[in-house]
């Protein structure tokens, strides 16, 4: 297989991981962080296929999915932002409660639905869209006074309220597209990468790898999006790392996640070298 021919797959099994990590960036960059991105993958996953089996359609499992992700971020909003609690206490709670629910509704016999052909126009849609998405977020936040209302926030909370702006709405806004992001993100890996199919611990981590893909592309969607395609990458060539290097398969199987760590180890060093970085504060 050519390189272009790798290249274009991994691009295509880093779909999801980029856009769960592009909502979650709009999270981040309002102060909160949601670390319940890899369960409401999961219950979206579940829930599209077991909507595209009860419907007969892959689109409406696909819509089905994002919702789901959302009714999880309203959730995460209703606690962390309208009762204040302890945002990875709550995220953590989501995580688990989501893969636990994913499974609920697969053991119902919600295995298997209607996958969404690759090549299709519902496939192609979505690729174009998780093209153009980094842009246009990079647009939104740094050309638009919503966008700078947005980093206000996440920079500074205390000063944004005095500023007069609605600190709690635009974490509700962002939170909300970011379980609609992830909500599709899982819908896609059931619809599209396992063709139509659930089974329990589809998600694999890639929500985890989502939420490092943010912090590797230091919240800017655009490094964000190349991140978390550089992850699909390596999640592309794990076959050819036991084929033609030789690695053991256990190995294999965690190398993007070592990968991913020691990254991030690099990105903490250089941010404490240079005060200029500096990251929004998940206060």
């Amino acid at each position: 297989m050519v390189v272009v021919d790798y290249m274009s797959i991994a691009f295509i099994t880093s779909i999801p991981i980029i856009l769960a990590a592009l909502g979650e960036v709009l999270v981040e960059r309002s102060g909160r962080v949601n670390l319940g991105v890899e369960g409401m993958m999961a219950f979206s996953a579940s829930i599209s296929v077991a909507v595209s089996t009860l419907t007969g359609s892959p689109l409406i499992g696909l819509i089905a999915g994002g919702m789901a992700g959302v009714i999880l971020s309203t959730v995460y909003t209703l606690t962390v932002i309208g009762l204040k609690l302890d945002q990875i206490v709550v995220g953590l709670i989501i995580s688990l409660a989501g893969l636990g629910l994913a499974d609920l509704i697969s053991s119902a016999g919600y295995r298997v639905g209607y996958n969404i052909p690759h090549g299709s126009t519902l496939h192609n849609t979505l690729i174009v869209i998780t093209i153009v998405l980094p842009p246009i977020l990079w647009l939104i936040l740094y050309r638009t006074p919503q966008g700078v209302e947005l980093r206000a926030v996440g920079y500074d909370e205390h000063v944004a309220r005095e500023r007069g702006l609605r600190v709690d709405l635009i974490r509700a806004v962002t939170v909300t597209i970011g379980g609609l992001t992830a909500g599709i993100a899982g819908a896609y890996m059931a619809l599209v990468l396992y063709n139509g199919r659930y089974f329990s611990g589809i998600t694999g981590g890639w929500g985890w790898l989502a939420i490092g893909s943010v912090i590797l592309g230091y919240w800017h969607p655009i490094g964000v999006a190349v991140a978390a395609y550089t992850i699909g990458i390596l999640l592309t060539t794990k076959p050819l790392l036991t084929s033609e290097l030789g690695l053991p398969p256990t190995l294999v199987t965690i190398t993007p996640y070592i990968a991913v760590i020691i990254a991030l180890t690099l990105v903490t060093i250089i941010s404490r070298r240079k005060p200029s970085l500096i990251p929004p504060k998940p206060l």
